[in-house]
């Protein structure tokens, strides 16, 4: 009868510690399901890397350009009949080496097209005695990147 009672006794924990494990279970299962199925509320908009790559140019502020450059990004520069492209590395070196802090810019910004995945943005910087303008393309991966930049002189 003792023996009965103890048996019963240990066939009740058993049951509750794997009810625990079960629910413990479900609930880390539940837990990484959420985690992963977060958005990347993180990543910059549309709007915010336009800003971002004014700056840059404005200002000489790479640090953020960095972020929102593709690795395989192309900048190219027409100077008369001549077209200088620059890779990622290049563009940030250049402008990290070649920026002017105090020189008065106004900017105009055009979106060209735009749709869910891709954009075509134009960027005038107007200096004193010239505009440079900027096509920049965007495209959404995990978030927009700069995939190509059209640079000229007027």
């Amino acid at each position: 009868m003792v023996i009965n009672l103890i048996n019963k006794l240990i066939h009740k924990i058993m049951k509750t510690i794997k009810s625990m494990l079960a629910g413990i279970t479900l609930l880390l299962a539940f837990v990484t399901f959420n985690a992963s199925a977060k958005t990347h509320t993180s990543q910059p908009t549309q709007s915010d890397v336009v800003k971002t790559y004014i700056n840059a140019i404005n200002n000489g502020n790479v640090n953020d350009l960095n972020k929102i450059l593709d690795n395989e990004v192309h900048f190219n520069t027409k100077r008369g009949e001549n077209i200088n492209t620059m890779d990622k590395s290049q563009l940030l070196d250049y402008l990290k080496n070649n920026t002017v802090a105090g020189v008065t810019v106004n900017t105009n910004t055009t979106v060209l097209s735009s749709d869910d995945d891709n954009a075509k943005v134009k960027i005038e910087f107007q200096y004193d005695g010239y505009t440079r303008v900027d096509i920049v393309t965007l495209n959404k991966a995990l978030g927009w990147e700069i995939t190509n930049i059209d640079s000229s002189n007027k």
